[in-house]
């Protein structure tokens, strides 16, 4: 049996898992920055707020700086739930990235002993091949001087 697609399987594996990859951390990046936008404009809420609370709000400008507030913290939950999710995705894929690789690199020794295997039967017969060569040239020579 051929090692030969086993082999490509588990390369085009690695590869699959080390694009997955990629594409998590991507996501987690954006995630990230889309997590600190929030925050900045939570922040420059906040100053806008204390400032205009001070100067006095009526019911309906407070209910809707409550509701705007409410908003952002939802976001920001949500946002923390997508970076908690592509953090534990990036930890799977890393663990089978790694499951991958040592049978990528198992299948390649395996892969590597039968070619060595072979390439020392084929020098055995080789060997056997002219090692029957000169016998019979010499029983051929021995026969001529007799």
């Amino acid at each position: 049996m051929s090692l030969e697609p086993l082999r490509k399987l588990r390369a085009q594996t690695v590869e699959t898992l080390m694009m997955e990859l990629a594409q998590i951390t991507r996501t987690l990046a954006q995630s990230e920055e889309r997590y600190q936008d929030l925050e900045a404009t939570m922040q420059q809420d906040v100053v806008t707020y204390d400032r205009e609370s001070v100067q006095g709000l009526t019911i309906e400008a407070w209910l809707e700086w409550q509701g705007r507030m409410d908003s952002q913290q939802a976001a920001l939950r949500r946002v923390r739930r997508e970076i908690a999710q592509a953090v534990e995705a990036w930890r799977r894929t890393k663990e089978l990235l790694v499951e991958a690789n040592q049978e990528r690199k198992l299948v390649d020794l395996v892969a590597d002993k039968r070619h060595d295997a072979q390439r020392a039967d084929a020098a055995r017969q080789e060997q056997r091949t002219t090692d029957e060569a000169a016998s019979r040239r010499y029983a051929t020579q021995r026969e001529n001087r007799s």
